[in-house]
């Protein structure tokens, strides 16, 4: 019981949001010169990716 409760302190996360949350996704994207995009819609554009290729060949 006692170890359980170390191991959940010790993977907790500090911070319940990401640092794209905290300062803005659009101000992110500045600093870094790139563009954000959530998981859900990459995997889309992956498979879209994958499926335009394997039409090509």
């Amino acid at each position: 019981m006692y170890i359980i409760k170390a191991f959940k302190k010790f993977f907790k996360r500090k911070y319940p949001y990401s640092p794209v949350a905290i300062l803005g996704r659009k101000t992110v994207e500045r600093i870094l010169g790139a563009d954000i995009i959530k998981l859900k819609k990459l995997e889309e554009k992956q498979k879209k990716d994958r499926e335009q290729q394997s039409d090509k060949k």
